[in-house]
C-alpha cells in the first residue's frame, strides 16, 4: 500500500463530493434498515418481555450495574445488534464507492453484502471490535475508580475503532479475510493516527448535525461518515 499522507482539504473535498451524490439514496436507505431492525427488535423483545415493564426498565437501565453473567448478555446483545447493522455498513461503503466512480448509486447496493461471500468476516470483524471495545469498557470500569476506568475505557475504545477504521473495505475492496484486514488497518492507520483520527471526528460531527434537525435529519447527514470512511481508506491504499 502506498503510504503518502493524507491531504486533510482533499479529503474534505472528496468527502463532501461523494456525501452530495449518496445523501438521499443513503439516507432513505439508511432509515429502513433501521426501521426494519428496530420492528425485529421490538417483536423479538415483545415475545419475551412485556414492552412497557421494558421502556419503564430501559429509563434506568445502567449497564454497569448488571452482574458478570448479566454484562455477558449486555455484551452479546450489543455483538448481535453488530452482526446484523455490519453488512448493511458496508452497503454504505459500496454506494459511495459507486459515487466516486461516477456509477448509479443503486439502493439495492445497500443489501449487496448480506449472505455474500463476504458476509462472515464482515461480522466476525465487527464481532471483534464489539468486543473489545464493550469488553474492555467494563473491565475497567469494574478495576479501576469510576472516573479513571470510565475515561481509559473511553480511550481505548476511541482508539480501537480509530486503528481499525478501514477495516470492512478492505473485506469488501480488497477481499481480505477479517485477520488481515485487521493487521493492516492498523498498520496503516498508525502511520497517520493523528490525521485520520482529526478526519474522523469531522466526519463524526457533521454525520450527527442532522440529530438537530427534527431528528430524522440524521438519517440523511449520517452517510457523510460513510463517505468520509471511505475516502480515508482510498487515500490510504491509493485506488
Amino acid at each position: 500500500m502506498n503510504n503518502n499522507k493524507i491531504d486533510i482539504g482533499d479529503a474534505i473535498n472528496e468527502t463532501f463530493e461523494i456525501y452530495k451524490k449518496i445523501a438521499v439514496t443513503g439516507g432513505l436507505g439508511f432509515m429502513a434498515i433501521m426501521i426494519i431492525l428496530m420492528a425485529f427488535i421490538g417483536i423479538g423483545i415483545g415475545a419475551f418481555i412485556d414492552l412497557d415493564k421494558f421502556s419503564e426498565a430501559m429509563k434506568t437501565f445502567n449497564p454497569d450495574t448488571l452482574s458478570i453473567q448479566g454484562k455477558l448478555i449486555y455484551i452479546g446483545i450489543v455483538v448481535l445488534f453488530s452482526v446484523l447493522i455490519s453488512p448493511f455498513n458496508a452497503g454504505m461503503l459500496k454506494i459511495a464507492e459507486q459515487a466516486d466512480k461516477n456509477e448509479a448509486v443503486e439502493f439495492s447496493s445497500l443489501f449487496k453484502y448480506v449472505n455474500s461471500k463476504y458476509y462472515v468476516d464482515i461480522i466476525l470483524f465487527s464481532s471483534i471490535l464489539v468486543v473489545i471495545t464493550v469488553g474492555c469498557s467494563m473491565v475497567l470500569k469494574d478495576l479501576l475508580p469510576n472516573f479513571i476506568g470510565s475515561a481509559l475505557g473511553f480511550i481505548i475504545s476511541f482508539f480501537t475503532t480509530t486503528v481499525t477504521f478501514i477495516g470492512i473495505p478492505l473485506i469488501i475492496f480488497k477481499e481480505m479475510n477479517f485477520i488481515d484486514a485487521l493487521k493492516n488497518s492498523v498498520s496503516n492507520i498508525m502511520k497517520q493516527f493523528f490525521i485520520v483520527l482529526l478526519l474522523i471526528i469531522l466526519g463524526e460531527l457533521a454525520a450527527f448535525i442532522g440529530i438537530f434537525l427534527f431528528c430524522f435529519g440524521i438519517f440523511f447527514t449520517f452517510p457523510f461518515y460513510y463517505a468520509m470512511q471511505y475516502v480515508i481508506y482510498k487515500k490510504i491504499t491509493q485506488i
